[in-house]
């Protein structure tokens, strides 16, 4: 009997008992995207009878996503596209849809635990700028003498993004102040997470754990039961400027939608009340770059966390360089595990759709 076909885009960890039991049961083709020619010549020979394609994360975005031409010269075999990313952005479900073919996803489960140690990890050095000290003490490798180096004599240089340097250290300083802007516990104070889902709550869960006020934001607020399970308190807000008065630290944790792109602008920078900070692990286009580049040099955005960016995969030039700045190149979700448990679930809704006479575990569309 013919094995059905699976055009595999990207890679995975092959020896995984999943993927070794999933090859008994299904024909094996790989491909490594080259041009949108070339795969438009294999859909019609030798990919022409496939029924899935499993999307590994970057999947399709080198030829700018599953749509317009791919999608018209997609084989009429084709059942079910299974990517392993928790965005869609790249794929046109509803077309797809149209022609029968079945879009998954993976949801957030296996994301949320390391995205939010990201979270965890910007927030400690966003209230006790470790990174601060981190980039200038491998010049002054002198531990007393070091800290009056940076001791609260001089204002921080909001316009460069860099600490100044004081020659006079001869005296003690306890180390609690960097010019002027002082190390404190992320303990009491207000974090505000814009965008609530499993992520969210699970950032949610880490700050409570360090003694944080947790406030988010999203378009209802949870029910009396999702309150319950959540474990901690958290405080309901319609939007980011009824927090205006006490925000400590903003997360973007939302999506990218028409609602949400610049969501983060001059207006909401210049509106709250008093120096804050942010990290981002939502979407890049949910920060207006400038703005927060201005509000950087202006010394009201006292801190960036940045794993996403408004022309991903390009970064805004103005954000390197600074030291009241953490950027990470989207990896807040690549752990072993993660990428792992992406490939097993990827798998299992290829095989619901094909074996099971399903229409997908985490279908999107």
């Amino acid at each position: 009997m013919t094995k059905p076909q699976v055009l595999f885009i990207g890679d995975l960890d092959t020896s995984l008992p999943e993927y070794i039991d999933f090859t008994t049961k299904f024909e094996v083709l790989t491909y490594k995207i080259t041009t949108l020619k070339d795969l438009l010549d294999k859909f019609e020979t030798e990919f022409s009878q496939i029924e899935a394609i499993y999307g590994s994360w970057l999947g399709f975005v080198p030829l700018g996503g599953f749509k317009g031409e791919i999608l018209e010269h997609a084989p009429s075999s084709l059942k079910v596209i299974a990517i392993c990313s928790v965005g869609f952005d790249g794929y046109d479900g509803i077309e797809m849809a149209k022609r029968g073919i079945a879009l998954t996803h993976v949801p957030s489960e296996g994301a949320a635990e390391p995205v939010a140690d990201l979270v965890l990890y910007n927030t400690l050095a966003s209230f006790r700028q470790f990174n601060k000290y981190e980039r200038t003490f491998k010049d002054n490798n002198h531990t007393v003498k070091f800290r009056k180096v940076l001791d609260d004599e001089l204002e921080f240089d909001s316009e460069k993004g860099l600490t100044r340097l004081n020659t006079n250290h001869t005296e003690y300083h306890f180390g609690h102040y960097i010019n002027n802007r002082p190390n404190l516990n992320p303990r009491n104070h207000n974090v505000v997470i814009v965008g609530f889902g499993n992520i969210g709550k699970t950032i949610g869960k880490k700050l409570n754990d360090i003694g944080m006020n947790v406030h988010y934001i999203k378009r209802t607020p949870l029910s009396t039961h999702e309150e319950e399970k959540l474990g901690y308190k958290a405080t309901y807000h319609s939007n980011i400027l009824s927090t205006k008065s006490f925000v400590d630290l903003i997360v973007i944790a939302c999506p990218a939608t028409p609602e949400t792109k610049h969501l983060i602008n001059d207006e909401i920078i210049e509106s709250i009340e008093h120096p804050f900070r942010i990290v981002n692990i939502g979407r890049g286009i949910i920060i207006d770059e400038k703005s927060l580049v201005k509000g950087l040099k202006s010394g009201k955005v006292l801190f960036a966390g940045l794993d996403v960016y408004e022309n991903e995969p390009t970064v805004n030039e103005e954000l390197f360089d600074r030291q009241d700045v953490i950027l990470t190149p989207h990896i807040g979700a690549s752990t072993v595990e993660n990428f792992n448990f992406t490939s097993i679930q990827a798998l299992k809704n290829i095989e619901n759709v094909l074996l099971q006479n399903g229409t997908g575990l985490n279908r999107v569309n």
